[in-house]
């Protein structure tokens, strides 16, 4: 595993890219994605496509008064590497200057890996590793095979901070300030 990649475990970055940015502030850092696609035909969600890596920015608003979509700022709460093809990862020049080898990697190795790396990773299932930091939650996701097909970073907004707001498929609008 490359150490770019452990280093994303660790710390829930990706060279100049974290969690909780605006989309023109990724725009800024690490160029033009080759795709931007709304999630339901909805702006509230949008992915960011960089294959591999995958930008997912959600609606927020900064307010909890705030209902039905009023005054919301798109923001990035995930970021996803995909090595399910077992070719190197190119990622943006700016986050990798070099194409990444990514080796089928089984999930128990990178556990060990990473552990011996002094990232510890907590086995959440059969098919993911985790590892929880203040404001995300690191996932390793295999297969059925128990081979290595994503590594992402998540955000979590906290009561009293960003209050999350989305419609949902039936059109009613959800909201949450719990911990997810």
């Amino acid at each position: 595993m490359d150490d770019l990649l452990i280093e994303f475990c660790r710390s829930g970055t990706l060279g100049p890219v974290a969690l909780g940015m605006s989309p023109s502030d990724v725009v800024e850092r690490i160029g033009k994605p080759s795709r931007i696609k709304n999630g339901q035909g909805d702006d509230c969600f949008q992915r960011y496509s960089y294959s591999p890596l995958e930008l997912s920015m959600r609606c927020f608003a900064r307010d909890a008064k705030i209902r039905h979509g009023a005054g919301r700022d798109l923001a990035l709460a995930s970021i996803t590497i995909q090595l399910n093809d077992g070719g190197p990862l190119i990622l943006p020049d700016v986050i990798a200057r070099r194409p990444i080898t990514a080796t089928p990697l089984q999930l128990g190795d990178a556990h060990r890996l990473l552990t011996d790396r002094g990232v510890e990773m907590t086995r959440d299932h059969d098919q993911m590793l985790m590892r929880t930091l203040d404001e995300a939650s690191i996932h390793v996701v295999s297969d059925e095979d128990g081979f290595v097909l994503e590594i992402s970073a998540r955000w979590r907004p906290r009561p009293g901070d960003w209050f999350y707001s989305e419609e949902n498929e039936a059109g009613i609008w959800v909201s949450d300030t719990s911990r997810t």
